[in-house]
């Protein structure tokens, strides 16, 4: 791999930690052709596909080929923690709370130490226990007393805040 080319891509993720999103996804098309078939010949270019996927998951909505390409990164690079940000985003791009928790759970565990998995998991907070809790989290009486439970918290911050 060229340095060109590696020089490229730290450009690219750059942007990306920079929220230009749409600049970064021309520059990694330009890198890597598709998100079909990236190359994929030294670390580098594993670095680079995770927030390839990211960013054609906020510009394209093409959130299965994100999902992928994040996750071919952390095959390649299981210990790079980024990648597993990147994964647990495009799961909260999709509303899969849950995915994205287990995901940034998982980054943690193998580098405890990321700012960008240790924001991201606060960000995403700590569930509440079911209302019933012998019903399962789905269950329709868990569902109406958990939604009736949230109203009544959110009734209590506009009051505060007046």
């Amino acid at each position: 791999m060229t340095t060109n080319l590696i020089r490229r891509i730290d450009e690219a993720v750059l942007m990306t930690d920079r929220g230009e999103y749409l600049q970064a996804l021309t520059a990694f098309l330009e890198i890597y052709g598709t998100e079909d078939s990236p190359p994929l010949n030294s670390a580098k270019a594993a670095a680079g596909l995770s927030y390839f996927g990211l960013c054609l998951a906020l510009v394209q909505k093409k959130y299965k080929a994100a999902a992928d390409l994040c996750k071919r990164a952390m095959d390649l690079e299981f210990y790079n923690g980024d990648h597993y940000a990147n994964l647990a985003r495009v799961y909260m791009l999709v509303g899969n709370r849950k995915k994205a928790v287990e995901t940034a759970d998982a980054g943690l565990k193998i580098a405890p130490e990321n700012d960008l998995l240790m924001k991201l998991r606060s960000e995403l907070g700590v569930r509440s226990r079911p209302t019933v809790p012998f019903l399962d989290r789905s269950h329709p009486i868990n569902v109406s007393l958990g939604q009736a439970k949230h109203a009544k918290k959110q009734g209590e911050r506009v009051k505060r805040k007046r």
